[in-house]
């Protein structure tokens, strides 16, 4: 008889141990994030105090930004001179193009007024040949007078010379006019240039505007989110560097719960699962928990690229698993400080009645927690 139990004790000790898994590397964690200072530069204010409450948008810290405001200062004015120099450089080639099209047309109009009197003038001649001939036939059968020939003779003399002066002065207009045309092209190329360069000046000029400006910002820094401010130790008059200076934890994150576990229990632990939590921070307390994933690699695993084969003189420890958890209910009017240790038990599939040993387990270690051993 006193061997069955025996043997059965063991049996139950062995299922316990293995279905029901337990670990006291159980720590409190959350996700800090690190309030950087985007600039260097000179601390004057320091707005928050150590493991005080901040709402989104609050000052946390001032930096000096009167550095930053002369470079603003020096990039908007060197921006607004670009733009003024640029935009004179293009209404001067317009009105450039302006006078040179106004030129062409005046030139223009010139040889249409040259061309109309050219036609006048070959229609005068025209007419006066004409009398000229029909003048000569009739002095020609003594009908005629030679004055009248005479007359005419000199009007086509004249006429004709006329018209030889007007086709020169219309050449000449030509000429004028192919200038006026090329000098308008001319123009025009340098108004296009002075309009597509103006966007490229004022683009390089405006970014730094944009990054000055964006310096200037970043010397007032301002919580992320709702939250707490840990471990401030920030001054006024402390020199900074761009980097780290405080530490945040958002109110939103809710606290997680990292295990470290044997490998054992790697294809035991299930996601989803109950478990229970016991802290020292907690005397006689046992907060409930449900696993949500099982980390699928530890750094001991990873592999780098070094150039080289990798070699080992001996067996490496095993590693221990990291199993995730999240605490529900019960722990909102405790203080559970993140990096809080303690142990845990997890509630297998199999074997599930075995889990109240887990409990009289857990909850005698809870207990002893209310005598202090350290100090």
């Amino acid at each position: 008889v006193g061997a069955v139990g025996f043997i059965g004790l063991l049996v139950v000790l062995f299922g316990m141990n293995y279905t029901q898994p337990f670990s006291i590397g159980m720590t409190v964690s959350g996700l800090v994030t690190q309030i950087e200072a985007r600039v260097p530069g000179k601390v004057i204010e320091v707005d928050v105090k150590d493991d005080s409450f901040v709402r989104k948008g609050e000052v946390l810290f001032k930096m000096d930004p009167q550095p930053y405001v002369d470079q603003l200062h020096h990039a908007q004015a060197a921006y607004a001179e670009a733009e003024i120099r640029t935009s004179t450089a293009i209404l001067q080639t317009t009105q450039t193009v302006n006078s040179a099209s106004a030129q062409v047309q005046a030139v223009q109009a010139q040889i249409q007024a040259t061309q109309a009197a050219i036609g006048a003038t070959e229609s005068q001649l025209n007419l006066a040949k004409t009398r000229l001939k029909e003048y000569t036939e009739l002095k020609s059968k003594n009908a005629g007078s030679l004055f009248e020939v005479e007359r005419y003779e000199t009007d086509v003399k004249s006429l004709t010379d006329q018209v030889a002066a007007q086709n020169q002065q219309v050449a000449a207009q030509k000429q004028q006019l192919a200038a006026a045309q090329a000098q308008l092209v001319q123009a025009q190329t340098a108004h296009q240039e002075a309009v597509s360069i103006q966007p490229d000046v004022l683009a390089g000029l405006k970014a730094e505007v944009t990054g000055a400006q964006w310096s200037v910002d970043q010397t007032t820094a301002v919580a992320p989110d709702d939250g707490y401010m840990t471990q401030v130790t920030l001054q006024p008059g402390t020199m900074v560097s761009i980097g780290p200076v405080m530490a945040f934890i958002s109110q939103r994150s809710k606290p997680l719960l990292v295990v470290t576990v044997m490998q054992n229990y790697v294809n035991v632990v299930k996601p989803g699962a109950e478990a229970e939590v016991a802290t020292p921070a907690l005397p006689g307390k046992i907060l409930h928990a449900r696993v949500l994933a099982i980390e699928k690699a530890t750094g001991s695993g990873a592999l780098y690229p070094e150039g080289r084969l990798k070699r080992a003189y001996e067996p490496a420890f095993s590693d221990r698993m990291y199993v995730i958890l999240n605490l529900e209910g019960g722990y909102k009017d405790a203080i559970l400080p993140i990096g809080t240790n303690g142990w845990i038990s997890i509630q297998g599939e199999e074997w599930k009645d075995l889990f109240i040993i887990r409990r009289v387990i857990m909850r005698w270690y809870t207990w002893t927690n209310y005598v202090f051993t350290g100090y």
